[in-house]
Protein backbone atom coordinates (compact mmCIF):
# COMPACT_ATOMS: atom_id res chain seq x y z
CA UNK A 1 0.00 0.00 0.00
CA UNK A 2 2.78 2.51 0.84
CA UNK A 3 5.09 1.62 -2.28
CA UNK A 4 3.46 2.91 -5.52
CA UNK A 5 3.40 0.51 -8.50
CA UNK A 6 5.49 2.03 -10.86
CA UNK A 7 4.10 -0.18 -13.35
CA UNK A 8 0.60 1.84 -13.37
CA UNK A 9 -0.32 3.65 -16.72
CA UNK A 10 -2.06 7.17 -16.27
CA UNK A 11 -5.57 5.72 -16.61
CA UNK A 12 -5.15 3.52 -14.14
CA UNK A 13 -5.73 6.85 -11.74
CA UNK A 14 -8.65 7.72 -13.44
CA UNK A 15 -10.59 4.29 -13.29
CA UNK A 16 -9.22 4.66 -9.51
CA UNK A 17 -10.29 8.21 -8.44
CA UNK A 18 -13.57 6.80 -10.08
CA UNK A 19 -13.74 3.71 -7.71
CA UNK A 20 -12.92 5.76 -4.96
CA UNK A 21 -16.28 8.04 -5.51
CA UNK A 22 -18.17 5.14 -5.53
CA UNK A 23 -16.87 3.51 -2.68
CA UNK A 24 -17.05 6.73 -0.56
CA UNK A 25 -20.65 7.14 -1.10
CA UNK A 26 -21.30 3.91 -0.31
CA UNK A 27 -20.04 3.79 3.13
CA UNK A 28 -20.15 7.28 4.13
CA UNK A 29 -16.51 9.00 3.95
CA UNK A 30 -14.78 11.21 1.20
CA UNK A 31 -13.24 10.19 -1.72
CA UNK A 32 -9.82 11.35 -0.77
CA UNK A 33 -9.89 9.16 2.12
CA UNK A 34 -11.41 5.96 0.15
CA UNK A 35 -8.35 6.50 -2.13
CA UNK A 36 -5.85 6.65 0.37
CA UNK A 37 -7.90 3.08 2.16
CA UNK A 38 -7.43 1.57 -1.11
CA UNK A 39 -4.66 2.84 -3.25
CA UNK A 40 -2.17 4.47 -1.08
CA UNK A 41 -0.82 6.56 -4.11
CA UNK A 42 -0.83 10.54 -4.12
CA UNK A 43 -1.33 10.44 -7.75
CA UNK A 44 -5.39 9.16 -7.38
CA UNK A 45 -6.11 11.89 -4.80
CA UNK A 46 -4.47 14.49 -7.07
CA UNK A 47 -7.20 13.85 -9.95
CA UNK A 48 -10.05 13.81 -6.73
CA UNK A 49 -8.98 17.18 -5.83
CA UNK A 50 -8.66 18.30 -9.55
CA UNK A 51 -12.16 20.42 -8.81
CA UNK A 52 -10.76 22.40 -5.73
CA UNK A 53 -7.40 23.00 -6.83
CA UNK A 54 -7.65 23.50 -10.69
CA UNK A 55 -5.40 25.96 -10.76
CA UNK A 56 -2.90 24.99 -8.63
CA UNK A 57 -2.94 21.80 -9.83
CA UNK A 58 -3.57 21.28 -13.32
CA UNK A 59 -2.03 24.47 -14.52
CA UNK A 60 1.24 25.68 -12.38
CA UNK A 61 3.05 22.46 -11.69
CA UNK A 62 4.24 21.18 -14.95
CA UNK A 63 4.30 17.57 -13.98
CA UNK A 64 0.73 17.69 -12.40
CA UNK A 65 -0.79 19.22 -16.46
CA UNK A 66 1.34 16.82 -18.27
CA UNK A 67 0.04 13.86 -15.75
CA UNK A 68 -3.79 15.05 -16.21
CA UNK A 69 -3.15 15.02 -20.03
CA UNK A 70 -1.90 11.97 -20.00
CA UNK A 71 -5.05 10.43 -17.99
CA UNK A 72 -7.53 11.12 -20.45
CA UNK A 73 -5.44 10.75 -23.55
CA UNK A 74 -4.54 7.11 -22.03
CA UNK A 75 -7.90 6.53 -21.33
CA UNK A 76 -8.72 6.59 -24.98
CA UNK A 77 -6.29 4.96 -26.23
CA UNK A 78 -7.31 2.22 -24.05
CA UNK A 79 -10.57 1.64 -25.30
CA UNK A 80 -8.91 1.83 -28.99
CA UNK A 81 -9.61 -2.66 -29.00
CA UNK A 82 -13.55 -2.11 -28.94
CA UNK A 83 -14.17 1.94 -30.28
CA UNK A 84 -12.75 3.24 -33.77
CA UNK A 85 -13.06 6.76 -32.21
CA UNK A 86 -10.88 6.55 -29.91
CA UNK A 87 -7.91 4.68 -32.51
CA UNK A 88 -8.74 7.52 -34.84
CA UNK A 89 -8.74 10.02 -31.73
CA UNK A 90 -4.99 8.55 -31.21
CA UNK A 91 -4.00 8.77 -34.34
CA UNK A 92 -5.49 12.52 -35.12
CA UNK A 93 -3.89 15.79 -33.43
CA UNK A 94 -4.88 16.34 -29.73
CA UNK A 95 -5.65 19.32 -28.05
CA UNK A 96 -6.50 19.77 -24.58
CA UNK A 97 -9.51 22.54 -23.25
CA UNK A 98 -8.03 23.17 -20.06
CA UNK A 99 -10.66 26.39 -19.05
CA UNK A 100 -10.60 27.54 -22.48
CA UNK A 101 -14.65 28.17 -24.53
CA UNK A 102 -12.87 27.39 -27.86
CA UNK A 103 -10.04 26.34 -30.09
CA UNK A 104 -9.90 28.04 -33.15
CA UNK A 105 -7.78 25.21 -35.12
CA UNK A 106 -5.91 26.41 -38.15
CA UNK A 107 -7.31 24.93 -41.86
CA UNK A 108 -4.69 23.07 -44.05
CA UNK A 109 -4.21 24.32 -47.69
CA UNK A 110 -2.45 21.77 -49.49
CA UNK A 111 -0.75 23.38 -52.24
CA UNK A 112 3.10 22.25 -53.83
CA UNK A 113 3.14 25.63 -54.61
CA UNK A 114 3.57 26.55 -50.84
CA UNK A 115 6.24 24.30 -50.25
CA UNK A 116 9.05 26.12 -52.74
CA UNK A 117 10.70 26.00 -56.23
CA UNK A 118 13.86 24.67 -57.63
CA UNK A 119 16.19 26.99 -57.49
CA UNK A 120 19.42 27.50 -60.19
CA UNK A 121 22.80 29.05 -59.06
CA UNK A 122 22.85 32.43 -58.42
CA UNK A 123 19.09 33.25 -58.97
CA UNK A 124 16.64 34.58 -56.48
CA UNK A 125 14.37 32.26 -54.83
CA UNK A 126 10.60 32.22 -55.51
CA UNK A 127 9.03 34.06 -52.26
CA UNK A 128 5.63 32.78 -51.41
CA UNK A 129 3.30 33.49 -48.10
CA UNK A 130 2.05 30.15 -46.38
CA UNK A 131 -1.29 30.51 -46.75
CA UNK A 132 -3.80 29.32 -43.58
CA UNK A 133 -7.27 29.81 -43.29
CA UNK A 134 -9.24 30.07 -40.31
CA UNK A 135 -10.53 26.91 -39.69
CA UNK A 136 -12.67 25.25 -37.26
CA UNK A 137 -13.46 25.97 -33.87
CA UNK A 138 -13.61 23.70 -31.21
CA UNK A 139 -16.35 23.97 -28.70
CA UNK A 140 -16.82 21.85 -25.29
CA UNK A 141 -19.43 18.74 -25.93
CA UNK A 142 -20.36 17.79 -22.66
CA UNK A 143 -20.77 13.43 -22.67
CA UNK A 144 -22.15 11.80 -19.65
CA UNK A 145 -21.51 8.15 -18.79
CA UNK A 146 -23.90 7.59 -16.15
CA UNK A 147 -23.21 3.68 -14.32
CA UNK A 148 -25.34 1.97 -11.85
CA UNK A 149 -23.33 -0.44 -8.89
CA UNK A 150 -25.12 -2.44 -6.34
CA UNK A 151 -24.02 -2.14 -2.56
CA UNK A 152 -21.84 -5.32 -3.19
CA UNK A 153 -19.99 -3.96 -6.18
CA UNK A 154 -19.21 -0.79 -4.51
CA UNK A 155 -18.07 -2.29 -1.24
CA UNK A 156 -15.55 -4.60 -2.96
CA UNK A 157 -12.07 -4.38 -3.14
CA UNK A 158 -12.46 -5.13 -7.49
CA UNK A 159 -14.73 -1.95 -7.36
CA UNK A 160 -11.40 -0.26 -9.87
CA UNK A 161 -12.05 -3.46 -12.11
CA UNK A 162 -15.54 -2.84 -12.14
CA UNK A 163 -15.53 0.16 -13.08
CA UNK A 164 -13.04 0.73 -15.63
CA UNK A 165 -15.27 -1.64 -17.60
CA UNK A 166 -18.39 0.13 -17.11
CA UNK A 167 -17.25 3.34 -17.85
CA UNK A 168 -14.52 2.12 -20.83
CA UNK A 169 -17.48 -0.08 -22.66
CA UNK A 170 -19.87 3.13 -22.14
CA UNK A 171 -17.75 5.68 -23.45
CA UNK A 172 -16.85 3.46 -26.68
CA UNK A 173 -20.43 3.29 -27.72
CA UNK A 174 -20.82 6.79 -27.37
CA UNK A 175 -18.07 8.25 -28.92
CA UNK A 176 -18.40 5.81 -32.25
CA UNK A 177 -21.87 6.59 -32.18
CA UNK A 178 -21.58 10.10 -32.63
CA UNK A 179 -18.52 10.31 -34.30
CA UNK A 180 -19.56 8.01 -37.10
CA UNK A 181 -23.01 9.84 -36.89
CA UNK A 182 -24.61 11.74 -40.49
CA UNK A 183 -25.56 14.27 -37.68
CA UNK A 184 -25.06 18.20 -37.70
CA UNK A 185 -23.69 19.89 -34.59
CA UNK A 186 -26.45 21.22 -32.41
CA UNK A 187 -24.35 22.29 -29.99
CA UNK A 188 -25.03 19.25 -28.01
CA UNK A 189 -23.88 16.42 -30.00
CA UNK A 190 -20.89 16.89 -31.97
CA UNK A 191 -21.26 16.56 -35.80
CA UNK A 192 -20.85 13.21 -37.02
CA UNK A 193 -17.95 12.52 -39.84
CA UNK A 194 -20.18 11.71 -42.61
CA UNK A 195 -21.92 14.80 -42.52
CA UNK A 196 -21.08 16.68 -45.63
CA UNK A 197 -18.78 14.07 -46.53
CA UNK A 198 -17.82 12.70 -49.57
CA UNK A 199 -19.96 9.83 -51.05
CA UNK A 200 -18.25 7.29 -53.36
CA UNK A 201 -20.13 5.33 -55.26
CA UNK A 202 -19.15 1.26 -55.20
CA UNK A 203 -18.60 -0.70 -58.05
CA UNK A 204 -22.36 -2.57 -59.01
CA UNK A 205 -21.26 -5.97 -58.89
CA UNK A 206 -18.00 -8.56 -58.61
CA UNK A 207 -17.49 -8.30 -54.71
CA UNK A 208 -14.59 -10.48 -54.26
CA UNK A 209 -11.05 -9.37 -54.19
CA UNK A 210 -11.56 -7.51 -57.18
CA UNK A 211 -14.46 -5.61 -56.05
CA UNK A 212 -12.91 -4.97 -52.70
CA UNK A 213 -9.72 -3.68 -54.49
CA UNK A 214 -11.79 -1.45 -57.07
CA UNK A 215 -13.84 0.05 -53.52
CA UNK A 216 -10.38 1.05 -51.51
CA UNK A 217 -8.73 2.43 -54.78
CA UNK A 218 -11.72 4.84 -55.21
CA UNK A 219 -12.03 5.31 -51.50
CA UNK A 220 -8.37 6.19 -52.04
CA UNK A 221 -8.60 8.04 -54.48
CA UNK A 222 -10.97 10.64 -53.40
CA UNK A 223 -8.63 11.61 -50.20
CA UNK A 224 -6.14 12.05 -53.03
CA UNK A 225 -8.45 14.25 -55.12
CA UNK A 226 -8.39 16.33 -52.35
CA UNK A 227 -4.40 16.65 -51.38
CA UNK A 228 -4.90 13.88 -48.85
CA UNK A 229 -4.31 10.20 -49.24
CA UNK A 230 -0.90 10.18 -47.24
CA UNK A 231 -2.24 8.73 -43.76
CA UNK A 232 -5.14 7.09 -44.66
CA UNK A 233 -7.51 5.11 -41.77
CA UNK A 234 -10.24 2.44 -43.10
CA UNK A 235 -13.53 2.83 -40.66
CA UNK A 236 -16.44 -0.08 -41.20
CA UNK A 237 -18.16 -2.37 -40.05
CA UNK A 238 -16.82 -5.55 -38.53
CA UNK A 239 -18.35 -7.71 -41.02
CA UNK A 240 -16.69 -5.52 -43.70
CA UNK A 241 -13.76 -5.44 -41.74
CA UNK A 242 -13.12 -9.08 -41.30
CA UNK A 243 -13.85 -9.61 -45.28
CA UNK A 244 -11.28 -7.35 -45.89
CA UNK A 245 -8.48 -8.76 -43.50
CA UNK A 246 -9.69 -12.03 -45.02
CA UNK A 247 -9.06 -11.00 -48.69
CA UNK A 248 -6.45 -8.92 -48.80
CA UNK A 249 -4.21 -11.12 -46.34
CA UNK A 250 -1.22 -9.60 -44.41
CA UNK A 251 0.73 -7.59 -46.79
CA UNK A 252 -2.24 -5.04 -46.76
CA UNK A 253 -1.14 -2.22 -44.62
CA UNK A 254 -3.62 1.08 -44.34
CA UNK A 255 -4.92 0.68 -40.72
CA UNK A 256 -8.84 -0.91 -40.55
CA UNK A 257 -10.27 0.32 -37.57
CA UNK A 258 -13.70 -2.03 -36.99
CA UNK A 259 -17.32 -0.29 -35.00
CA UNK A 260 -20.60 -1.65 -34.92
CA UNK A 261 -21.87 1.97 -34.78
CA UNK A 262 -20.78 1.74 -38.58
CA UNK A 263 -24.06 0.29 -40.73
CA UNK A 264 -22.96 -3.05 -42.82
CA UNK A 265 -21.74 -2.07 -46.19
CA UNK A 266 -20.27 1.25 -45.69
CA UNK A 267 -16.62 1.67 -45.68
CA UNK A 268 -15.16 5.13 -44.54
CA UNK A 269 -12.04 6.30 -45.51
CA UNK A 270 -10.34 9.40 -43.57
CA UNK A 271 -6.92 11.21 -43.89
CA UNK A 272 -6.34 10.68 -40.09
CA UNK A 273 -3.45 13.78 -40.01
CA UNK A 274 -6.73 16.23 -40.92
CA UNK A 275 -8.37 14.91 -37.83
CA UNK A 276 -8.34 16.70 -34.52
CA UNK A 277 -9.59 16.48 -31.03
CA UNK A 278 -10.04 18.52 -28.03
CA UNK A 279 -10.58 17.17 -24.47
CA UNK A 280 -11.22 18.21 -21.02
CA UNK A 281 -7.61 17.15 -18.73
CA UNK A 282 -9.74 15.50 -16.51
CA UNK A 283 -13.19 14.11 -16.22
CA UNK A 284 -15.66 14.73 -13.33
CA UNK A 285 -16.81 11.97 -11.38
CA UNK A 286 -19.63 12.13 -8.66
CA UNK A 287 -21.55 9.50 -6.50
CA UNK A 288 -24.89 10.97 -7.53
CA UNK A 289 -28.31 10.25 -4.89
CA UNK A 290 -31.24 10.29 -6.47
CA UNK A 291 -34.67 8.54 -5.73
CA UNK A 292 -35.64 7.66 -9.29
CA UNK A 293 -33.21 7.12 -12.25
CA UNK A 294 -34.94 6.49 -15.58
CA UNK A 295 -33.00 3.39 -16.81
CA UNK A 296 -32.80 4.35 -20.47
CA UNK A 297 -29.72 4.11 -22.45
CA UNK A 298 -31.48 5.45 -25.36
CA UNK A 299 -33.67 7.87 -25.29
CA UNK A 300 -34.12 8.81 -21.59
CA UNK A 301 -37.00 11.49 -20.61
CA UNK A 302 -38.11 12.96 -17.69
CA UNK A 303 -39.61 10.83 -15.37
CA UNK A 304 -42.96 12.58 -15.58
CA UNK A 305 -44.49 14.92 -17.99
CA UNK A 306 -43.24 12.92 -21.22
CA UNK A 307 -44.30 10.07 -23.10
CA UNK A 308 -45.10 7.83 -21.64
CA UNK A 309 -45.39 9.93 -18.37
CA UNK A 310 -44.15 7.97 -15.77
CA UNK A 311 -40.82 6.97 -17.95
CA UNK A 312 -40.42 3.17 -17.89
CA UNK A 313 -38.04 1.18 -16.66
CA UNK A 314 -37.80 3.91 -13.20
CA UNK A 315 -35.99 2.19 -10.34
CA UNK A 316 -35.17 3.30 -7.03
CA UNK A 317 -31.87 3.07 -5.71
CA UNK A 318 -33.07 3.17 -2.49
CA UNK A 319 -35.39 0.03 -2.87
CA UNK A 320 -32.27 -1.91 -4.76
CA UNK A 321 -29.79 -0.87 -2.26
CA UNK A 322 -27.47 0.43 -5.73
CA UNK A 323 -25.28 3.59 -6.43
CA UNK A 324 -24.97 5.30 -9.49
CA UNK A 325 -21.77 7.79 -10.71
CA UNK A 326 -21.35 9.64 -12.98
CA UNK A 327 -18.75 10.92 -15.36
CA UNK A 328 -18.93 14.25 -17.03
CA UNK A 329 -16.18 14.71 -19.53
CA UNK A 330 -16.09 17.38 -22.13
CA UNK A 331 -14.67 16.78 -26.17
CA UNK A 332 -15.29 17.73 -29.45
CA UNK A 333 -13.87 16.53 -32.97
CA UNK A 334 -13.56 17.75 -36.24
CA UNK A 335 -11.73 17.70 -39.46
CA UNK A 336 -9.25 20.34 -40.51
CA UNK A 337 -10.27 19.65 -44.52
CA UNK A 338 -14.00 18.79 -44.91
CA UNK A 339 -12.87 16.82 -48.03
CA UNK A 340 -10.64 14.58 -46.25
CA UNK A 341 -13.68 12.22 -45.29
CA UNK A 342 -15.12 9.76 -47.90
CA UNK A 343 -17.52 6.63 -47.41
CA UNK A 344 -18.99 4.29 -49.45
CA UNK A 345 -22.13 2.27 -48.89
CA UNK A 346 -23.74 -0.97 -49.88
CA UNK A 347 -20.15 -2.69 -51.09
CA UNK A 348 -20.67 -6.11 -52.38
CA UNK A 349 -17.78 -7.72 -50.37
Amino acid sequence: MGIEDTRKRPRDYLYRAAASYIRAHAIGTLPASCAKELFGDPVTSLIIHRAASSAAVTGTPSWAGALAEQVVDDSIMAIATVSAAAGLIARGMKLDFGRRASIRVPGRILDANDAGQWTAEDHPAVMRVQRMTSGPTLTPHKLIVLTSYTREMAEQSNIEAVSRALISESSALALDKAMFGTQADDGVTPGGLLNGATQVTGVATGGGATGMAADISKLVGALVAAYGGRDVVLIMNPQQATSLKLLAGPKFDLPILPSSSVPAGTVISIEASSFVSAFDAVPQFEAVTAPLFHFEDTSPTDITGGSPSPAVPVRSPFQLDSYTLRMILKAHWTMRVATHVAYMSNVSW
